[in-house]
């Protein structure tokens, strides 16, 4: 049985029951020899923004989480990600908690960049980073803590070992002065921010962001 690697907004459950309906069970993992970034786009024309994806790096690593799928859940996915390399990377596969590394192919879904290319696809003010986006990342992250204890710290390194975060950064909630209407765990998330990406925190503007 094939799995998949999310390291973006997959790790929340309902962004990724959105995608892959049976996805419901995960397992927190750790995946060496890659980094992910602020580098995706995708290629919509007018209003977008940029996403996270990944790389090979060698020096660098990931956390994310592993899921099942079955051949259609699998080409149903190749589809959707038309942009990107899959790859297995079970033997790079560390499982943080609820398990061991489970036989089969453990499949990432990469970027793919000719040379200086990625260096152009990070924020930018037409392509900034938005915190809806955000905040279902690190929901999913909090998601993980909280089903598995001794997966503490797992939002806390998603930040980390996310490259390229940017001024270029909108703060596009529905209420952002009263988040925790629309966001529950906006009070959270916000907390991780500034303690993690403190600068980067400061300069976030309301959208539309208009930058210098």
């Amino acid at each position: 049985m094939p799995y998949i690697f999310g390291y973006g907004s997959l790790i929340e459950q309902a962004s990724r029951l959105r995608s892959t309906p049976s996805a419901l069970y995960v397992l927190p993992a750790r995946a060496s020899g890659y980094a992910r970034g602020w580098w995706a786009r995708t290629g919509a024309i007018g209003f977008s923004t940029t996403f996270v994806g990944a790389i090979p790096e060698k020096s660098s690593s990931i956390n994310g989480v592993i899921y099942s799928v079955n051949k259609e859940e699998l080409d149903d996915t190749d589809e959707r990600e038309s942009g990107y390399t899959r790859e297995d990377i079970a033997s790079h596969l560390e499982i943080l908690s609820g398990g061991t590394v489970p036989k089969g192919e453990i499949y990432i879904y990469l970027n793919k960049f000719a040379e200086g290319e990625r260096e152009k696809s990070v924020p930018t003010p037409d392509f900034p980073i938005v915190q809806s986006y955000v905040d279902i990342c690190l929901t999913g992250c909090l998601q993980i803590e909280k089903g598995f204890p001794d997966a503490a710290g797992f939002a806390a390194e998603f930040i980390e070992t996310t490259q390229e975060w940017s001024k270029y950064w909108e703060n596009d909630r529905i209420q952002p002065r009263r988040a925790p209407f629309t966001v529950p765990a906006a009070p959270q998330i916000d907390k991780l921010l500034a303690t993690h990406l403190p600068k980067w925190f400061g300069d976030i503007q309301l959208a539309p962001g208009r930058w210098q």
